[in-house]
């Protein structure tokens, strides 16, 4: 049997950490994980489902009050948890709620610019 693993296989086993340590660091980088998701929307590169199930759900935004994150962005993304019911039940509307979303992420974005370059960078090593 041979010990190689398959460039597929390999690719599977990889492990990529993001991480925030304060509060504004954390809702900068969730919400521009948000951004990210909603133009792969806009472009139907995933789908809503795919979106609502892989980060606009309840447990970010429970982590979300937990941090008492800005109000902009527990709307946003308040307001992202819906996408995929609204893609199902008034899919003309999906681009619109997109819209909404993104203005209110890019809001939050502009309220917690931070001021310098200070802080560690999100992507780290895995454990």
């Amino acid at each position: 049997m041979d010990d190689k693993l398959t460039s597929k296989e390999a690719y599977a086993e990889q492990i990529l950490w993001l991480r925030a340590k304060d509060g504004d660091e954390v809702q900068r980088l969730v919400a521009v994980a948000a951004l990210g998701m909603c133009r792969a929307l806009v472009a139907g590169a995933l789908s809503p489902a795919y979106a609502c199930h892989r980060l606009f759900g309840p447990a970010v935004l429970a982590r979300l009050d937990q941090l008492d994150a800005h109000p902009a962005l527990r709307h946003a993304i308040h307001m992202a948890t819906e996408l995929e019911d609204v893609a199902d039940l008034i899919p003309d509307k999906l681009a619109s709620a997109i819209a909404d979303v993104e203005a209110e992420l890019l809001k939050v974005l502009a309220d917690l610019a931070p001021s310098d370059l200070a802080g560690e960078k999100w992507l780290v090593r895995a454990p």
